[in-house]
């Protein structure tokens, strides 16, 4: 029976402040997700049938695990691979790497939770009907028609 998901590492262990890339394959699933942990934080992207990701070890206090999960037929799967990170700290103050600021690791987590918001909402469009999407624009469009009018009023 063929596997109907599937998950490599380019590498099985980086060295903190590292990327590796991750690449998937799947059959046509339901839903796809691709969550990366890497003790620090996990970010959940929902991604294509197929695809790669870079993965970086920059803020990972323990090795990284990447999971990749999918639904088909309402029936969940999922597969994970496990990267060792060298000179990760213990705990959850591990020090940024030097020339990274605090703006930027805050930078790089707000643009993972953008991601996963504008892939979520895809989702959720694709899954709309006409009637729903028709719904959903006049219910953000009014309050501009309005505030708009009562501006120029």
């Amino acid at each position: 029976m063929k596997e109907k998901l599937s998950l490599t590492s380019e590498h099985k262990s980086v060295n903190k402040g590292d990327c590796f890339t991750v690449n998937w394959s799947s059959e046509t699933p339901d839903s796809l997700f691709l969550t990366v942990d890497d003790g620090d934080s996990t970010q959940r992207y929902a991604v294509p049938d197929n695809g790669s990701k870079v993965c970086w070890s920059t803020r990972a206090t323990k090795d990284m695990t990447v999971t990749l999960a999918g639904a088909f037929n309402g029936k969940k799967e999922s597969v994970s691979v496990k990267v060792k990170v060298k000179g990760k700290k213990s705990g959850g103050n591990a020090k940024a790497k030097p020339g990274i600021s605090k703006f930027q690791l805050w930078k790089e987590k707000m643009q993972a939770r953008l991601s996963v918001s504008k892939a979520q909402f895809a989702y959720a469009w694709s899954a709309m009907k006409t009637w729903q999407k028709i719904v959903y624009a006049i219910a953000w469009a009014l309050p501009i028609i309005l505030i708009i009018a009562l501006i120029v009023k």
